[in-house]
């Protein structure tokens, strides 16, 4: 991996990297993180910090044992343990770097469902950028609920990437990386040091995958998740144990044990990128393999006589998610119709419209201009 081809770096730590339900934080992995930022701004390299570690380190000072499943606990613990870890970041940020300044940007889900709101987040971050500040990002574990949640930071790390265009993920976790078979159960499981996000492996291991943390809300799938969805707009993802001494001189001499997932470099628009970000789409359609075809091969716009079911409720310019018949997802774009409206027309070609529809101009459900391929 060539350094100089590198502008933006996001790191996302994990809470098993941060701290322990029974000693707390570890300000020893935290000083070699904050050593390894420097090292990378020393670079000419931007770096942005997505942290875990709230509802761990909650955890520590209230003396829990184990990572309630309840929302108002969580919450509660989030907001006792922030301030704790923005300080100890605080404390190392000022002794290794002094210049800088440290900006806490704390986000839900429901920040990026909306387009102003996402371009907020956005440009807030790329100011932070522009004045030397190093941006520090967690979701809002004291506000969030299930359906504004990312649901862990892996997800929202890899939105952060796509969101200030990142040209490299880093995902510090537990573990080397990625393995062909779980590491705990088979002594002859082996590393796996390079894979393209696209290979049918990384599939196999995001659905054979559990997380085994007792405080961590993410496990392997979700940093599998988290490399496809960084890898949209081109940024390829490290997964390695963190984090160690020389780690980043280490990994661009290839000199350290990790899984590198490669990325292919895509092109897409700006209304492209939001799409994918958006976690929670407003409704889901169902197409056969015609509808299918015609959107990833012959790059055209999904016809209602392609759709078999919907389900959601939603309105003209919501965001859909498009599945195929085995349930994954091949595109996201904005509905021409509202679901009520939807229903009306899915399996009919334009001629066989009814009169009633709120819009009767659009042919397409959701033209190709709005519209990205997953």
């Amino acid at each position: 991996m060539d350094k100089n081809l590198l502008k933006k770096v996001v790191i996302k730590i994990g809470s098993s990297s941060l701290s322990s339900i029974d000693k707390g934080l570890n300000h020893k992995n935290i000083r070699n993180l904050v050593k390894e930022i420097a090292w990378l701004l020393a670079s000419n390299i931007k770096v942005i910090l997505v942290t875990s570690g709230a509802i761990s380190m909650g955890l520590y000072i209230c003396d829990k044992t184990r990572r309630p499943t309840k929302l108002s606990e969580l919450q509660y613990l989030a907001s006792i343990g922030q301030i704790e870890l923005m300080q100890a970041y605080k404390k190392q940020f000022n002794k290794v770097l002094p210049d800088y300044h440290l900006g806490q940007i704390l986000l839900t889900n429901e920040d990026l469902v909306s387009r102003e709101r996402y371009l907020n987040a956005k440009n807030a971050l790329n100011e932070l950028l522009r004045n030397s500040a190093i941006p520090v990002v967690n979701e809002n574990d004291t506000v969030a609920y299930d359906e504004i949640q990312f649901g862990d930071n892996d997800v929202l790390a890899s939105t952060v990437a796509n969101l200030i265009e990142a040209d490299l993920l880093v995902l510090f976790t537990d573990q080397d990386g990625l393995y062909d078979k779980d590491p705990t159960k088979f002594s002859n499981a082996k590393l796996i040091e390079f894979i393209n996000v696209d290979d049918e492996q990384l599939k196999q291991l995001a659905v054979s995958s559990k997380s085994s943390s007792a405080i961590g809300s993410g496990g392997i799938k979700s940093k599998i998740i988290a490399a496809q969805t960084a890898s949209r707009s081109g940024a390829s993802t490290v997964i390695a144990k963190g984090v160690g001494k020389n780690f980043f001189q280490k990994l661009f001499d290839n000199q350290i044990s990790c899984t590198t997932i490669v990325a292919q470099k895509k092109n897409i628009t700006a209304r492209q990128k939001w799409m994918i970000d958006n976690t929670k789409p407003k409704g889901i359609l169902y197409l056969d393999s015609g509808a299918v075809n015609a959107l990833k091969i012959k790059k055209k716009s999904l016809l209602p006589v392609g759709v078999i079911k919907l389900t959601g409720n939603f309105f003209r310019g919501d965001l859909l998610s498009c599945l195929d018949q085995d349930g994954v997802e091949v595109a996201r774009g904005l509905s021409n119709f509202s679901s009520e409206d939807a229903k009306k027309i899915i399996g009919k070609k334009a001629k066989s419209f009814s009169d009633d529809l709120e819009n009767r101009i659009d042919e397409n459900l959701i033209h190709r201009d709005n519209l990205v391929i997953i």
